[in-house]
C-alpha cells in the first residue's frame, strides 16, 4: 500500500485486534525500499558531540580576540569563555599577538582559577604561534584549533564577543565614557544574567548565591558565626547542584550512542 505506520494501524484495527501493532507497522514501512527512495524525510540535527566534558571551572575554556575602538594604547579584548558556568573573563590588550595571550594566562587566569585541562579557539596566527603552543605544551594544556569548515566550534566564545560589544555599546551611551572603563559594568551584567538553557547566570554558579544588591543588617559575632556556618554547608551544596546542571547542556562525548546504525551496513543516502 505504501502507506504510512499510523494509517496502516488504523486501517488494520478496524477489522482486527493485535498487540504491538504498531511496531510491526513501523517495521514494514521502514522495510519498503521504494519509500525509503522517495518518502520526503524529515533531517534532524544531530547531538553536536565530541568534546570532553567539563566538571569544574575552568578545566575547559574557549578564547578569541575582539576588536574594538582605539581607546589610548588598549585596541582588542582577549575573551576567555568557561565551557561549565559560561563565566567570562575579558581582558584589554594592546595587540592581538601570541605573547599577550601567554602574558594572560601566566599572569591572571591561571594563578586566579588554577590549572586549565584544555582551550580551544580558531586558527589566527596568535594562537598557532609556537611560542604560544610551546608554553601550552610544557604546562600540560590541551589546546584544539577549530577547523575551518566548521565554524560553529567557536560559537560559544563568538556569541560572547557579541554580547560583550553590545552591552559595551549601551554603557557607552549611557554613561559617555570610554569602553575600557565599562567594561567592568558590562562583566558584571553578563556575570549576572541568568542562562536561558539553565535559568542559572555565570555567578551564582560560581558562588553559589545570586548576586547581592542590598546591604545585610550587622550581626553579632555569636549570630555570624552560627550564621556563616549554615551559610557556607547551603552554598556547596547549592554550587555543587548547580555546577551539576551545567552538565546537562554540554556536547556528549564521542562515545556517546546517537544512532542504531553500524560500520558496515548499507544505508541509503538522499541525492536530491
Amino acid at each position: 500500500t505504501h502507506w504510512g505506520t499510523q494509517a496502516l494501524c488504523d486501517h488494520f484495527l478496524r477489522s482486527y485486534g493485535c498487540i504491538g501493532i504498531y511496531g510491526l507497522a513501523k517495521k514494514v514501512t521502514e522495510g519498503c525500499v521504494i519509500c525509503q527512495k522517495i518518502n520526503k524525510k524529515a533531517m534532524r540535527k544531530t547531538t553536536p558531540r565530541g568534546q570532553e566534558l567539563a566538571v569544574r571551572l575552568f578545566q575547559s575554556t574557549q578564547a578569541d580576540f575582539a576588536e574594538l575602538p582605539h581607546v589610548q594604547q588598549w585596541k582588542f579584548l582577549l575573551v576567555m569563555a568557561d565551557h561549565l558556568t559560561h563565566w567570562v573573563e575579558a581582558i584589554p590588550t594592546v595587540r592581538a599577538t601570541a605573547n599577550a595571550v601567554c602574558k594572560t594566562l601566566l599572569q591572571q587566569t591561571i594563578p586566579r582559577y588554577g590549572m586549565i585541562n584544555r582551550i580551544d579557539s580558531d586558527r589566527g596566527t596568535h594562537f598557532t604561534s609556537k611560542v604560544l603552543q610551546n608554553l601550552t605544551k610544557s604546562l600540560g594544556i590541551d589546546w584544539k584549533l577549530h577547523t575551518l569548515w566548521h565554524p560553529q566550534s567557536s560559537g560559544q566564545v563568538e556569541r560572547m564577543n557579541h554580547t560583550l560589544k553590545i552591552t559595551l555599546t549601551k554603557l557607552m551611551v549611557e554613561t559617555q565614557m570610554s569602553w575600557v572603563k565599562c567594561l567592568p559594568l558590562a562583566l558584571l551584567r553578563i556575570r549576572t544574567q541568568p542562562r536561558a538553557d539553565l535559568g542559572f547566570s555565570p555567578y551564582e554558579m560560581m558562588f553559589g548565591l545570586p548576586f547581592l544588591t542590598v546591604r545585610h543588617k550587622t550581626a553579632t559575632y555569636e549570630e555570624g558565626e552560627a550564621s556563616a556556618k549554615k551559610c557556607t554547608i547551603t552554598i556547596a551544596k547549592t554550587r555543587e547542584g548547580l555546577r551539576s546542571k551545567g552538565l546537562i547542556p554540554q556536547s556528549t562525548s564521542l562515545d556517546f550512542k546517537i544512532s542504531n546504525i553500524h560500520p558496515g551496513e548499507w544505508v541509503l543516502i538522499k541525492t536530491w
